[in-house]
């Protein structure tokens, strides 16, 4: 018997497969390479920054614009102060100050009066007494110096002043002579011990010999004021008056 086999079965296969070949030809695959995919990342990342980057551009532009803003309104409000300021009529008013200020100090320097210290020197000077001393602080510096420790016996008319001058700092140009080193050294220290003075400075001396000395005339010899019939040191130096009344 002979058989026919009226199905379609392969026929259509083949169409279908000539169909699914001429639709590919026409229209893309859909695949794509993982280097594209980088690619379009890299490209959109960019984009990103550019856009990013511009707006904070812009951002920065506006901040600088508002400080010029405001510097130039800053710079108009100081010059429009400064001309209202009448420079000459503060130079006047600083001048009467500055002369106030000389009057006064001038009436001070006028009602202070040396007679506290030229006692103090007095005293000082005078066998016996003392110097008005702080005497905490001068416990403190015989602490840091034994050799600052006064004699109540020193013999204080081994040392005599010859000149005081004062100038416009309280400070006292002490001239005179002593007997010798110790003594004046001992003048040093009672002046430094007392509270009227502040800084006293290390004296400059010189020895001056008498000079008819191994003569037999010379001690009968008439004296002038200021001369001596012995060899002397002679010495200057200043003080510092803390206060004077």
């Amino acid at each position: 018997m002979i058989r026919i086999n009226l199905s379609p079965t392969a026929k259509r296969r083949g169409a279908s497969s000539r169909t699914g070949g001429a639709v590919g030809s026409i229209v893309p695959t859909t695949d794509v390479s993982k280097g594209s995919l980088i690619l379009v990342g890299m490209l959109a990342g960019w984009i990103g920054v550019g856009v990013i980057g511009y707006f904070m551009l812009q951002s920065v532009k506006a901040d600088a614009a508002a400080l010029k803003r405001k510097a130039a309104k800053i710079d108009k409000e100081a010059k429009d102060i400064n001309a209202q300021i009448d420079e000459e009529g503060l130079q006047a008013r600083y001048n009467r100050y500055e002369e106030l200020k000389a009057a006064k100090e001038a009436l001070e320097k006028k009602r202070r009066t040396p007679v506290f210290v030229f006692y103090e020197l007095a005293n000082i000077l005078t066998t016996g007494e003392m110097p008005d001393v702080d005497e905490a602080e001068q416990r403190r510096r015989e602490a840091l110096d034994p050799q600052s420790r006064l004699d109540p016996s020193w013999e204080a008319n081994s040392v005599w002043l010859a000149k005081l001058d004062e100038d416009d700092n309280n400070v006292l140009k002490i001239i005179g002579g002593a007997r010798d080193p110790d003594d004046l050294s001992e003048f040093v220290k009672r002046l430094r011990a007392s509270a009227r003075f502040a800084t006293v400075s290390h004296p400059e001396y010189a020895l001056e010999e008498y000079k008819d000395k191994g003569t037999t005339s010379g001690s009968d010899k008439p004296l002038k004021p200021g001369e001596t019939n012995f060899d002397y040191y002679t010495f200057e130096m200043t003080a510092q008056v803390a206060y004077w009344d």
